[in-house]
């Protein structure tokens, strides 16, 4: 029965707790960013404080839980409850150094003046007449800006104020270009969708990882904590992101059904082409990543393409092939929203804000 009630306050909280968390620090970032300063001469880029804010209280949250074991046993602590004391600290510290990781760096412009500060609070100043090009990852949410071959500053997209940043580099004619630049094959695109999952997982792995080090090193026999190190990395850094394959994997099993339907090979089509990165929209193509998906089709393969609509399992539509097979496509609204109008209106030309602004969409 305990094992039962113990499952139930786990999915409990992610249902009630995690879940709305999240949605709230979404809303929130977005909002921050539609009510930012419209300005292009004088604007900050930085983290949300809605994310801020979060993983502040989070900090202190572990603190209060620390301090609580504190009031509610008295000075005589258990074994149990010395190490919940000592949890309590190392995850306030993680907290922290995550706060800090995103809170510290930012780019200020100030007419022809730039100011960047990195996540070590070391600053740099430059001016747009320096600044060769940029890059922009959609995947990984990260602006580059680089001086000649030597990089600037690093930036995230989902910082209020990047829309700012991204619509003064094209009015310098400064060339913002894909940051991915290797071919596009089947095996990209899957690694593509799911690279930024697995060094988040990665990431969640060394932070635990961490947390069970300090613990260990501070509590009594706590050595033993040390052997859930390898589980961390093996589970989290390894296991879920191979899980994650399952993601991207039925839009590679499709673009292979595409193949054989219409007798091409996809990767010398695509170096043919000459295309690169993650992103594809032609007369003929329209390829893109969403939230971990690829979607993928030629146009001579399809018949019809509906409207999207929301479900349990996130924004879909459904995909007509010529042979009157029905295909359910999972991905952001706006990409499905995309991939509907270039179906029936053709392609269109993205800017560097307009893909900026559907990653930025797909992450709400």
């Amino acid at each position: 029965m305990s094992d039962m009630f113990e499952s139930f306050l786990r999915a409990a909280m992610v249902i009630f707790i995690v879940g709305p968390l999240t949605a709230w620090v979404a809303r929130r970032g977005a909002r921050e960013r539609r009510e930012a300063t419209s300005s292009l001469d004088r604007f900050t880029v930085r983290m949300p404080a809605a994310v801020r804010v979060i993983l502040a209280c989070c900090s202190v949250a572990f603190e209060l839980l620390m301090l609580g074991v504190y009031v509610w046993q008295g000075v005589s602590l258990g074994e149990w409850d010395h190490e919940l004391v000592w949890f309590g600290h190392a995850m306030a510290l993680a907290g922290m150094a995550i706060w800090a990781l995103l809170s510290i760096p930012r780019l200020d412009v100030d007419g022809e003046r730039i100011c960047s500060r990195n996540v070590f609070g070391l600053r740099k100043e430059t001016v747009f007449a320096n600044i060769t090009h940029a890059t922009l990852h959609t995947q990984m949410m990260r602006i580059d800006l680089f001086e000649g071959d030597r990089k600037f500053a690093s930036i995230s997209l989902e910082g209020v104020c990047s829309l700012n940043l991204l619509a003064r580099l094209e009015e310098e004619g400064i060339e913002v270009s894909d940051a991915i630049k290797g071919p596009m094959t089947k095996a990209s695109l899957c690694w593509a969708a799911i690279k930024p999952l697995t060094i988040v997982f990665n990431g969640m792995a060394l932070v635990f990882s961490l947390v069970i080090a300090f613990m260990a090193f501070f509590t009594e026999d706590g050595v033993h904590l040390l052997t859930l190190v390898p589980f961390f990395f093996l589970f989290i850094g390894g296991f879920l992101p191979l899980a994650m394959l399952g993601m991207p994997a039925r839009g590679i099993l499709e673009i292979g059904k595409q193949e054989r339907a219409l007798g091409f090979s996809f990767a010398e089509e695509m170096e043919r082409r000459g295309a690169t990165g993650a992103s594809l929209e032609d007369d003929d193509w329209f390829i893109e990543i969403s939230n971990a998906r690829v979607v993928a089709f030629r146009r001579d393969y399809l018949k019809k393409v509906t409207a999207h609509e929301g479900s349990e399992s996130g924004d879909r539509c459904t995909v007509t092939t010529k042979d009157g097979r029905k295909i359910k496509v999972y991905a952001a609204g706006s990409t499905l929203e995309d991939l509907r109008s270039w179906f029936k209106q053709g392609a269109r030309v993205k800017s560097t804000v307009d893909r900026a602004e559907d990653a930025l969409e797909a992450t709400v």
